[in-house]
């Protein structure tokens, strides 16, 4: 049998070179091919005692953009069939799974937008259809925004009807205004006059007996002394009586203050609400309103 070493050339470290003999015995270089190639024998399956050849296994999967597109669409169509059949809820499951797989396709936003309002019929969840306009307007096509348009009419006709009502309890909210406003201007009216009547000889009284602070030791008989005691007392007894008053100067203006605030009355927040309610579905008509 041959000789053989391993040797590497400092040369080229990447080449394997060998030492064997000749058929004249002497030992000659020879560059070993099996060192340089390496390769991989395809793997072997036994099928009914035959060997095949096992093909890789990412030729028979799906594509994954492939899978994905078919999950929205059986998703899709399953909420369309809820839909036709009045089952709302199992419809919002079956959007819910699509936008799950991709959350920026029109067609689960505008089918939301039918599943929300129970086809055009019913607009009480406001907040979820103007959560779901932002997204029909940015991701819906013209073709889904003009479908949406199509069916809209009660859409329209309810956001009238808010706003009909809207302004009738706006009619209302201030002509109840008017009339309690007159009477809290007549409350602040005697409030103020009463706190000047405390407040005003209090100011007086105090003056008075820092006044005769200087000179309450001047007379050996004492009189500047008890004039600033029963002011200093009658500045006290005002002081006492202001705080009364100023209080009642201070309920006063805040009812006329929040007589002016609609939010202070069960009718006003009545108006707000039913303001507000008009200008959310307004926004979600406009969503898709081409």
């Amino acid at each position: 049998m041959a000789e053989e070493r391993l040797i590497d050339d400092d040369l080229n470290k990447d080449k394997k070179y060998r030492i064997r003999k000749n058929a004249d015995g002497e030992e000659e270089l020879y560059i070993d091919e099996s060192a340089e190639e390496t390769f991989e024998e395809p793997a072997f399956v036994l099928h009914g005692g035959e060997s095949e050849v096992e093909e890789p296994a990412g030729e028979t999967q799906q594509p994954p953009a492939a899978e994905t597109e078919s999950a929205y669409a059986l998703s899709v169509e399953q909420a369309k069939e809820c839909i036709d059949r009045g089952d709302y809820s199992a419809a919002l499951k079956s959007i819910a799974e699509a936008q799950n797989v991709d959350p920026f396709e029109g067609v689960a936003w505008a089918l939301k937008l039918v599943a929300l309002t129970s086809d055009f019929s019913d607009f009480s969840d406001v907040d979820s259809l103007t959560d779901s306009a932002e997204y029909i307007a940015k991701y819906c096509t013209d073709d889904q925004k003009s479908g949406l348009a199509a069916k809209s009419a009660p859409l329209e006709s309810k956001i009238i009807e808010l706003e009909e009502r809207a302004a009738s309890l706006h009619v209302e909210v201030e002509k109840k205004k008017d009339e309690r406003r007159e009477v809290f201007i007549n409350d602040r009216k005697r409030a103020v006059l009463w706190f000047s009547v405390t407040a005003l000889p209090c100011l007086v009284c105090l003056v008075v007996a820092l006044a005769f602070t200087s000179v309450m030791f001047a007379r050996q008989d004492g009189v500047n002394l008890i004039i600033m005691i029963v002011f200093a007392a009658l500045a006290l007894l005002f002081f006492v009586a202001s705080l009364f008053t100023g209080h009642n100067l201070w309920a006063a203006m805040k009812k006329l203050s929040l007589n002016e605030q609609n939010s202070s009355t069960k009718l006003g927040r009545e108006y707000e609400a039913t303001l507000s309610e008009a200008e959310k579905l307004n926004t979600v008509l406009h969503s898709f309103k081409i």
